[in-house]
């Protein structure tokens, strides 16, 4: 009886021990996992930032060459032809 119980101590030290091993383990990772997260964050915003900042400016230079942007004409100004309209029997 004693013999069984000796060996059932031994199983359950050595559980302990892959449990503690592996709530080491858990926490090592998670902290790897948590900085590679960050990292990963910052490259994609990086990614996304820099589209933005491309439209940003094709807009702003196609606000500078729209004539219709500024308000430079306006539609008393442009030359619109009135029409012509004849009544037919």
């Amino acid at each position: 009886m004693n013999k069984a119980l000796s060996e059932k101590e031994k199983l359950l030290m050595m559980l302990t021990g892959i449990y503690d091993q592996l709530e080491e383990l858990e926490s090592v990772l998670e902290a790897s996992f948590s900085d590679l997260r960050t990292s990963l964050n910052r490259e994609e915003e990086q990614k996304l930032v820099e589209p933005v900042q491309r439209l940003s400016e094709l807009e702003r230079k196609c606000a500078s060459t729209d004539p219709f942007a500024d308000g430079e004409f306006s539609d008393s100004t442009l030359s619109h032809q009135p029409l012509k309209l004849e009544l037919g029997f």
